[in-house]
């Protein structure tokens, strides 16, 4: 199996980058989960879960205030209560084809917004939700499992799809979500990660949190939910999905390493790579280069 590459810019190897310190709350936070690490580890295993589980809710920018000021709202039903959703295309475009744009951890339906006019202005009905937790979304906790229901149901209730347009998370999560059947006949993932894995280390690592820790907490998550951590990877499913992948990834992400995005694009038959340079994990849904390739991906193909 092979995946196209191409580039929307050079590659700026000159480009100097500054870490910034870590907040000093952030610093007292791993000296603090450290300590408990020594003296509790099921102790710490338990507050680190808790803190997995519960997505920080970030302010709603002015330019997706506005966004969602011109769509129609909806209230999406799942096991997790009635989500924020919305709706943008003429009144009469509830039959013409359907592209549902899914956000990722700690992130909000409209920040994949800059594609709505693109996809609508070429005959597209374009929908979104907020997952559990987020944005306008009831809830506290959250997951890739809530995430994944999430999915499920907005296909139910907007289906039948013809594309998702995802970021981070949300490519793993509507992979888990489509195992068992095909939710779209196209597929965007934007820098996803490949398994639940990534998530925890990630944070693992945010959280200075060692690896018996780190176990410890995958067994909590997999007695919670009913699934193994370690079965949640999404290049475990790939080779078994047929429709048509286009994965986009940045050579800068500092979140997700392009090496997932690759790994992804590698598993799934016939999909497509674009690497992208200098736009890191966010500013990439938001340069116009990058969105307009998705919009041309998207509508290729016969619609749904």
């Amino acid at each position: 199996m092979t995946a196209s590459s191409t580039s929307t810019r050079p590659d700026k190897s000159t480009t100097v980058r500054t870490e910034k310190p870590d907040p000093i709350s952030l610093r007292a936070m791993r000296q603090g989960m450290r300590l408990l690490s020594r003296v509790s580890p099921e102790g710490a295993a338990a507050v680190a879960e808790r803190m997995f589980l519960t997505p920080r809710r970030r302010p709603r920018p002015d330019a997706e205030a506005k966004l969602l000021a011109d769509a129609r709202r909806h209230l999406l039903p799942t096991r997790h209560g009635l989500l924020a959703a919305w709706e943008w295309g003429e009144p009469s475009s509830t039959e013409r084809p359907t592209v549902l744009l899914v956000h990722g951890w700690e992130g909000r339906g409209a920040q994949l917004g800059p594609l709505v006019h693109m996809l609508t202005g070429t005959g597209f009905r374009v929908v979104t939700f907020d997952a559990p937790g987020h944005g306008d979304s009831p809830g506290r906790r959250s997951s890739f499992f809530h995430f994944a229901d999430a999915v499920e149901r907005a296909a139910e209730r907007f289906g039948p799809l013809h594309a998702i347009v995802t970021h981070s998370m949300g490519g793993a999560v509507t992979l888990w979500a489509s195992r068992h059947r095909p939710l779209a006949a196209r597929l965007v993932m934007i820098a996803p990660p490949v398994d639940l894995g990534d998530f925890t280390r990630a944070a693992s690592r945010t959280l200075g949190l060692p690896d018996d820790v780190r176990a410890r907490v995958h067994r909590r998550l997999g007695a919670r939910f009913g699934v193994p951590v370690e079965e949640v990877r999404a290049v475990r499913l790939a080779p078994a999905m047929h429709g048509a992948l286009l994965v986009v990834h940045d050579e800068n992400d500092r979140e997700v390493p392009v090496a997932c995005g690759e790994a992804m694009a590698g598993a799934w038959p016939g999909a497509e790579l674009l690497r992208t340079s200098g736009l890191g994990h966010q500013r990439i849904l938001r340069d116009a280069a990058t969105l307009q390739a998705v919009a041309q991906f998207v509508g290729d193909g016969p619609r749904a």
